[in-house]
């Protein structure tokens, strides 16, 4: 891996053939009880000394990751928008500080279809954000859930299924990463970095103790099984990988520490 650009909002590194951009959208802040153990109560205040928060409020960034290569660009996941809360909705800054135009974009995969993830796909007008995007994939399990949302109907002709193993583009493949949502998914990119979407939402506390799971959490019993293994094939497999909520700049390695995992965060020495 190799950083060839950095920006406020961006940060793009070389893999072998393709290269990685991750976005900014901003970032907003969550209550420290959304972090739950294995009881699924919250977590006591003794266990939250390493938490990255201010008073009572966990610091929670949100990331869009563009692939691009000679197969055309894909963008996963597109950021909240206007339409959470009002730090958010950066991801046309960030993209015009990586030097990519939203036309630019030929396919769009998302992770899944929480409010931060997709409703970037649209624009203030109610139009399409990314027009020549011809190809809009999400996980079979919650095409429904897309459907059903008012927002989303402009970019209805351009739904596709998606499924473990399915190449969005090139050089990408979609890995099953239950339980955060029904049909949550990662994303390996040319068997090198895995862009894993919300397997983790506060690393200062997931890392060392991935059993930590998110009020949001649909399944926490399968976000936590997903969790340990990605983690551990991660790690086995030296990939880098890169999430919507990890800290600056969104991407690094992981290695394991104690019972538990740490997290490195890319630098240009990397």
């Amino acid at each position: 891996m190799r950083i060839v650009r950095e920006t406020p909002l961006s940060l793009t590194v070389e893999l072998a053939e393709l290269t990685v951009t991750m976005l900014l959208d901003g970032e907003t802040a969550m209550p420290l009880t959304h972090l739950r153990g294995l009881d699924g109560a919250a977590l006591p205040a003794a266990d939250l000394a390493g938490a990255d928060h201010s008073g009572d409020k966990l610091r929670l960034p949100v990331r869009a990751f563009l692939v691009q290569g000679q197969a055309g660009c894909l963008l996963i996941d597109s950021g909240a928008a206007r339409a959470w809360h009002p730090t958010l909705g950066r991801l046309p800054a960030a993209m015009n500080e990586a030097g990519v135009g939203p036309a630019e974009v030929t396919v769009i995969a998302l992770t899944h279809t929480h409010v931060d993830h997709v409703s970037g796909l649209v624009d203030e007008d109610g139009g399409l954000a990314f027009p020549n995007a011809c190809r809009v994939f999400v996980a079979t399990e919650e095409l429904n859930a897309f459907r059903a949302e008012p927002r989303m109907i402009p970019v209805l002709p351009r739904l596709m299924p998606l499924e473990q193993g399915d190449g969005p583009m090139r050089g990408v493949t979609a890995i099953n990463a239950p339980g955060h949502s029904p049909g949550h998914m990662a994303f390996l990119v040319e068997g090198r970095m895995l862009i894993w979407g919300d397997l983790v939402h506060h690393a200062a506390v997931q890392f060392p103790r991935p059993e930590v799971t998110w009020a949001f959490d649909d399944a926490p019993d399968e976000a936590r099984a997903s969790r340990l293994a990605l983690m551990e094939q991660a790690v086995e497999a030296g990939w880098l990988v890169a999430g919507a909520h990890l800290p600056d700049p969104g991407l690094g390695h992981i290695s394991r520490a104690g019972d538990g995992y740490a997290f490195h965060p890319a630098t240009c020495s990397t």
